[in-house]
């Protein structure tokens, strides 16, 4: 097993890990019971995921305890997300769960390990598929009509690049912004609803943090979706609870936000590689740096209350 493997399988175990303990918690308040259906598949995957990663990595002589237990989580009855919340979520984890799985499957030598790595993605198109069936059936999915015109001919061979920068954006652009226009709507509602429960001050102010930049970004990318002719919707946040008791440890609250971090910076690259206009991509890089200097005070924060994961490193030698 090469550094790929390993590094891959450590990533997927620990990021089950976290998940487990959400998922416990999101099947122990959801209320509809096609959700808890569809809850229990995934939760019934990722101890898959986690056991099956963490048996491959042992059997390489890699060997750790999980980073996450039943201490991080607190109270499992309080319903801090709606049921609707609740299926937005997941359909953000999930799809861009298999994005990243996607990424690394391809990269993968060990047959092994490929395999382990097929049997999950076919798990998961179908869990995805399903939460996407769940959100059209309770009258959830956005599927509002746009128009659209083909492309003009252009007689140049230079095409129209740089010669039409005050053109508006075209389908491709638009649509490579997506994913980071749902990661931040589900973004304001994960961090508004960690930050009322948060106990510890630095963990809350991180947290508080967070809820702004998912805004600012939302609304960011809202207003070059609306310049466009395409409408939006935000307002997740209206779906987070008072509750009297955090469900969970700030210490898992903190990593699972850091977590979908790596993914926003992710889905925004996408976006400026999409993309031939210069403004557009202008805007995207300066999205990026605001997620990446939130990021570095959230690893700061981790490392100072000895709440970071450290990931296996090399062997090697300067001689």
């Amino acid at each position: 097993m090469n550094v790929n493997e390993l590094g891959f399988l450590w990533y997927l175990k620990s990021s089950s890990n976290l998940f487990n303990f959400f998922l416990e918690y999101l099947v122990e308040t959801a209320e509809d019971r096609d959700l808890k259906n569809i809850l229990n598949e995934i939760k019934t995957l990722a101890t898959f995921q986690e056991q099956e990663a963490k048996q491959l990595l042992s059997e390489n002589g890699y060997h750790d305890t999980p980073f996450f237990s039943d201490n991080d989580l607190y109270c499992s009855s309080a319903k801090l997300f709606s049921d609707q919340l609740i299926i937005e979520i997941l359909k953000h984890i999930s799809s861009n769960g298999l994005r990243v799985l996607s990424y690394q499957y391809v990269d993968l030598t060990d047959s092994k390990v490929r395999n382990f790595y097929k049997e999950i993605l076919v798990k998961i198109t179908e869990i995805d598929q399903s939460l996407l069936i769940l959100l059209d059936n309770k009258g959830l999915l956005q599927n509002r009509p746009f128009s659209y015109k083909e492309a003009e001919g252009s007689e140049g061979k230079f095409f129209k690049v740089a010669s039409t920068q005050q053109r508006p954006l075209n389908a491709v652009e638009l649509a490579s912004m997506f994913g980071s226009f749902q990661c931040n709507n589900v973004g304001i509602a994960l961090c508004t609803a960690f930050s009322e429960v948060a106990k510890d001050e630095d963990t809350k102010r991180f947290l508080q943090d967070g809820t702004k930049l998912a805004f600012r970004q939302a609304a960011a990318l809202s207003d070059i979706y609306r310049e466009n002719g395409v409408p939006t919707t935000t307002g997740l946040e209206a779906h987070v609870n008072k509750v009297s008791n955090s469900p969970f440890s700030d210490k898992l609250m903190a990593n699972l936000v850091m977590f979908l971090n790596a993914i926003g910076v992710g889905n925004l690259q996408t976006a400026v590689v999409s993309s031939y206009k210069k403004s557009h991509v202008k805007k995207l890089k300066e999205l990026i740096e605001q997620v990446e200097s939130y990021s570095e005070e959230g690893f700061k924060l981790l490392v100072r209350k000895d709440w970071f994961n450290e990931p296996p490193v090399t062997n090697w030698s300067n001689d």
